[in-house]
């Protein structure tokens, strides 16, 4: 069977690698006192050297936030709750020499965009998306919800200076620090999923395969099945196309070693890094929105200024062919999807929509997250692809309940260069 691997966040996750926005945000804060050897980081905030505490080490904002409560709340210093209430605050210093002026400036946030996102304390990526698409709607509507975000220029100004932050760490945090490809001589517990093993459907007519499939595919998969007894495949090897949605080298690893294999039990492996690479020119990450069947996208287009769609992922997709590859790869067999770390939020609406509600889509497999305390995320991850279909009752048809899922392993690690 063809299978259709959309790969997330999550799936970098599983092996502890720091894609996490907390890890990204802890990163700023730890470096904070490091700001002029980071020009990106620069721009998040106005620091004045001379009065801050440069020597302080801060782990995460609330540490930072901590600190300077402890130092800056006293004497000729003053520290300004900002419209986020305690969660985010100015830091001005009056000589008491200079009375009636309004105090020097020692710390506060420049990149009002970043400021929301970290009061926000935000987990995702695809929420700082979400949170860009809901300050756009909130500039074009005048609602007044974010007055401290600006015009459209702004905003489009700040949430490219955080890309830019996110390209830079992922290149100098996860790309030049671990060994992608020294994942050694034996498939790990995750790409041994990939690999099918011989059922003997034909004798097993109830076997719990079939369930994961509509009833009229049910020759399909035993022919497919039937096939993994023979030395060759012929017209029924199988392929996986793994939909990265992330921006690392841990998938295309993957589809290097299973291909390796040789073996007509995983099939030809393929990827698309459908968001893009990070410090790649010709294939720059795609961050933003991607949500056409919202309400209130058509705003957008019927306002008339291009700056209202210049982050809107499906026009960055024409920046190259892997959308095309893409519909044409669906369009080409029928293929099960399997989700890996992806948690099908709204702002990949567009895209999940056309994979997810197409008629060579015959089933959707969730592997899930299980926590340490036994909790998962199953029901959340089936509610957020309801999201995507317009039929909802095609959505029951094709997603794959809980009791044929599993969790998706976390026990895979890469060693450091």
């Amino acid at each position: 069977m063809n299978r259709l691997v959309i790969i997330g966040n999550g799936f970098d996750l599983a092996h502890g690698l720091p894609t996490s926005y907390t890890s990204f945000l802890n990163f700023i804060w730890q470096n904070v006192n490091n700001i002029n050897s980071n020009y990106l980081i620069k721009k998040l905030f106005n620091i004045n050297y001379d009065h801050f505490r440069g020597d302080s080490k801060f782990l995460n904002y609330k540490e930072f936030v901590a600190n300077a409560r402890r130092f800056y709340n006293h004497g000729s210093y003053n520290i300004a709750n900002s419209f986020y209430g305690e969660s985010s605050f100015k830091i001005t210093y009056k000589h008491f020499a200079f009375a009636d002026e309004s105090g020097e400036i020692i710390f506060e946030f420049s990149n009002k965009l970043f400021e929301l996102i970290t009061v926000r304390n935000l987990e995702n990526w695809v929420d700082i998306e979400n949170i860009y698409y809901k300050a756009l709607l909130s500039i074009i509507k005048e609602t007044g919800e974010f007055p401290q975000l600006g015009n459209i220029e702004q905003l489009n100004k700040e949430f490219e200076n955080i890309k830019n932050l996110l390209n830079y760490y992922i290149t100098e945090n996860i790309e030049n620090i671990y060994n992608f490809l020294g994942s050694g001589n034996e498939l790990n517990s995750i790409a041994t999923l990939f690999k099918n093993k011989y059922q003997d459907l034909y004798r097993k007519p109830d076997h719990k395969l079939f369930l994961e499939f509509p009833y009229d595919y049910k020759d399909e998969l035993i022919k497919y099945d039937n096939s993994l007894k023979l030395s060759y495949l012929g017209s029924y090897e199988s392929e996986n196309l793994f939909l990265d949605f992330n921006y690392t080298s841990n998938v295309a690893n993957y589809v290097s070693r299973l291909n390796l294999e040789n073996d007509k039990k995983i099939g030809k492996s393929s990827h698309i890094q459908i968001h893009g690479t990070v410090s790649s020119v010709e294939d720059p990450i795609n961050f933003g929105f991607g949500d056409e069947m919202d309400d209130n996208y058509k705003v957008l287009e019927n306002i008339g200024d291009n700056k209202y769609l210049e982050n809107i992922k499906s026009f960055m997709y024409f920046n190259n062919s892997n959308y095309r590859k893409l519909l044409n790869w669906i369009e080409s067999k029928d293929y099960q999807i399997l989700i890996m770390g992806h948690s099908c939020g709204l702002s990949d609406r567009t895209l999940l929509n056309t994979v997810f509600e197409h008629n060579n889509c015959k089933s959707i497999k969730v592997y899930y997250h299980l926590s340490e305390d036994g909790t998962d995320n199953f029901t959340d991850l089936s509610q957020n692809i309801s999201r995507h279909f317009n039929k909802k009752a095609l959505m029951r048809q094709k997603v794959v309940d809980k009791t044929l899922s599993q969790p998706l392993p976390q026990d895979v690690r890469y060693s450091y260069k």
